[in-house]
């Protein structure tokens, strides 16, 4: 399992419904790939913490920092909370055979 639990953060300046996704495991190139699958991946990696994000327009986006243990998830005002749901599942998906 590489998906341990949800965190809800408060006073993000981004969206209201913000959560915190910890893993098990460090992101690297690999889970970055496989969570592209997604939606609509942008890399930021000329900078001094590269970091990348997710799109999935009018359900989520999902940001991380590379090598942290921990993905951001923003969700929009009025949310269909299921989606964190199928997050959690395809983050446990990644690595298996």
């Amino acid at each position: 399992m590489n998906f341990v639990y949800y965190e809800i953060v408060e006073d993000c300046i981004e969206a209201k419904n913000v959560y915190d996704a910890y893993l098990s495991i460090k992101i690297g190139n690999e889970l970055m790939n496989h969570l592209s699958k997604l939606g609509k991946l942008v890399v930021m990696n000329n900078i001094e913490k590269p970091f990348f994000r997710i799109i999935v327009r009018g359900k989520y986006t999902l940001k991380a920092v590379m090598t942290d243990d921990k993905l951001r998830v923003l969700l929009p005002d009025i949310a269909d909370f299921r989606v964190l749901d199928e997050i959690k599942y395809h983050i446990n998906e990644f690595g298996k055979v």
